[in-house]
């Protein structure tokens, strides 16, 4: 069967040309020749911006490498910006370069309302959900007694279908009423929060610096250890009950969080 044109893309001969064989006198690791063969072909224009790059197993056979070196290749190259990863879509050569996306730290913004401002449409793939009892530090912070139950969501949050972060909300059962993950699959939380009346409406917001481990690299696309923005968000509603706690870890190399200050 063909491949559709937008899915794949043949690989030139001359990308496997570019390759030093394993008698060569390279000495860097084979990735990095994959990567350098690769960075180069789009250079000259084989794979214009916007295309995809042909899939693993078809750039593996080709240049006689294992899978796993192609996918660290990619990875290299998504490190340097040139190539975008989208979960469950492929590879894809970057436009001109990532555009970091900055998020105003004096707004409460869901991602889906920070997306649509940008022109991008947004996606939330539920990587899991369940309901259960709060531990004793989310029932302090959601003004729960250890009894309620909570909804606890984890989604891959994409814009563009580019994978930018993994979020984790737990919210109040009882404040939502019956949720399921269908539910909340590509849907902003606040817009649906809103229609339950549990809007918030201000936040508290904690951030640090933490590295990739393997699993949120391979869910964004990003190299193993790769700088990540780590949040901690608890919400509130006008009434003051807290409505939401929220963790989430960003790509570093795409989003920004900013704040202006004022004497």
């Amino acid at each position: 069967m063909k491949m559709p044109a937008h899915l794949s893309s043949p690989v030139p001969s001359a990308l496997a040309a570019a390759l030093p064989s394993a008698a060569g006198l390279s000495s860097s690791p084979r990735y990095m020749q994959v990567a350098g063969a690769l960075q180069a072909a789009i250079e000259r224009g084989e794979y214009p911006a916007g295309s995809a790059l042909p899939a693993e197993r078809e750039l593996a056979a080709r240049l006689g490498v294992s899978r796993v070196t192609v996918r660290q290749a990619t990875l290299k190259l998504a490190e340097r910006g040139l190539v975008v990863r989208r979960h469950g879509s492929g590879t894809f050569v970057a436009a001109s370069g990532p555009e970091r996306i900055q998020h105003p730290l004096s707004r409460l913004t869901s991602f889906t309302e920070d997306m649509h401002s940008r022109g991008l449409s947004a996606g939330g793939q539920v990587l899991s959900f369940g309901a259960g009892h709060p531990n004793p530090q989310e029932a302090m912070q959601l003004g729960l007694s250890p009894g309620q139950r909570v909804y606890r969501v984890r989604r891959l949050r994409t814009a563009g279908g580019e994978a930018l972060a993994v979020e984790e909300s737990i919210l109040s059962a009882e404040r939502l009423g019956l949720l399921s993950a269908a539910d909340v699959q590509d849907v902003s939380l606040y817009a649906l929060m809103q229609q339950r009346g549990a809007a918030p409406v201000r936040a508290l917001r904690q951030l640090r610096a933490v590295n990739a481990d393997q699993e949120l690299a391979e869910l964004l696309g990003v190299p193993l250890g790769a700088a990540l923005l780590s949040t901690e968000r608890v919400a509130w509603d006008a009434a003051g009950r807290a409505v939401e706690l929220a963790r989430a870890s960003y790509r570093g190399d795409r989003y920004d969080f900013v704040m202006e200050l004022r004497e």
